[in-house]
């Protein structure tokens, strides 16, 4: 065969290479779905002494803040080592192969200029020796046909991002498989069954009634849920001395943005005409909220005009009132139709 794809989807998530590749392959049926909230609902900050910090999404599951291709019920993974790909095989042939049997290939690969970055494949044409690759280019995540001769494997191992070190040493190989879609005991019933209880859980947790995995992930320095817009202020006004001239990182903005949708998707069950309204809002605000980041670092960029950290802020906080009151109603209209679960709400009335 001298061409082929493999089917991807339009992305729910896109705010890292990583989000985005699994996202793509991910079929959105109920079940998927099931898995999708149970380990995207939450929301994680971490931070340093000068006024850096990022966000990510976090399961309410084990291992809660860590990369999620290998747990995910729907694929199946394997990761070959480089040190044996490269000593028994062409690389490019290897990758061909792969593909010709319905694997997604992901790995770290070397760029012209020295750098390193990760590569999702999920096709080849051998006519023009070229594979077919997803990544973000001008920071929108799409795909490109790259030459093989610029697809070429990392060698040194030596990384910073705290995920990367799940498949650092090799090339993923990620096929789809159909098990998940029929019930079985011995499968991944929890993720895949995602109920009213589990999403009261769930917004109990962001808003700091129970913390379960806040408790947890407060011993590695990570701030879960609804504390991380505070954070995310005192971070922004330690940046005032320290980053000036240099443009906002737009990859917390985006991942607010993309969560709220996230979240909206999981409420909708609710057929709430005020959860409905509220999500909106949420959506609405978030995107402005990203799209000021935006407009403050084209502002930066070409006009030289400083960074307006006062109303960034400001949006912030209105931002977690408006997502706040949202996620009121929202424990409201599951615990009306979730007995069980009366008891356990009364810090709302």
């Amino acid at each position: 065969m001298n061409k082929k794809i493999l089917n991807l989807n339009k992305p729910l998530i896109t705010t890292y290479p990583h989000h985005a590749n699994l996202f793509s392959i991910l079929d959105l049926d109920q079940r998927s779905l099931s898995w999708i909230f149970h380990n995207y609902l939450l929301v994680i900050l971490h931070h340093d002494e000068k006024g850096g910090y990022g966000l990510d999404f976090c399961s309410q599951y084990y291992p809660w803040h860590k990369f999620k291709l290998a747990t995910c019920p729907m694929l199946i993974t394997r990761v070959y080592q480089k040190e044996m790909i490269l000593g028994k095989w062409s690389f490019h042939d290897f990758l061909v192969e792969l593909i010709n049997n319905e694997n997604y290939i992901y790995f770290i690969r070397e760029l012209a200029d020295g750098g390193s970055h990760e590569v999702f494949i999920s096709g080849f044409d051998l006519s023009r020796k070229e594979f077919l690759c997803h990544d973000f280019w001008n920071g929108v995540y799409g795909e490109k046909w790259i030459p093989f001769s610029e697809i070429t494997l990392k060698r040194d191992s030596a990384f910073q991002n705290e995920w990367s070190t799940d498949y650092l040493n090799g090339v993923w190989a990620i096929e789809k498989t159909n098990q998940y879609k029929e019930p079985n005991e011995f499968y991944y019933e929890t993720v895949l069954n995602f109920s009213p209880e589990d999403l009261l859980d769930i917004l109990k947790e962001y808003i700091g009634m129970s913390n379960n995995v806040r408790t947890i992930l407060r011993k590695d320095n990570r701030y879960l849920g609804l504390e991380i817009y505070d954070i995310m202020t005192e971070m922004l006004e330690k940046q005032k001395n320290n980053m000036v001239g240099q443009p906002f990182a737009i990859h917390p903005f985006h991942l607010l943005y993309e969560h709220k949708k996230l979240l909206s998707l999981a409420a909708a069950f609710t057929n709430s005409p005020t959860v409905k309204k509220e999500s909106d809002l949420l959506i609405n605000e978030a995107f402005k909220l990203r799209n000021l980041v935006l407009y403050c670092n084209h502002c930066i960029a070409e006009k030289g005009i400083y960074k307006k950290y006062e109303a960034i802020i400001e949006n912030i906080m209105k931002l977690k009132n408006i997502e706040l009151a949202m996620m009121h109603s929202l424990i409201e209209n599951i615990s009306a139709f979730t007995p069980s679960s009366k008891q356990n709400t009364s810090t709302f009335s």
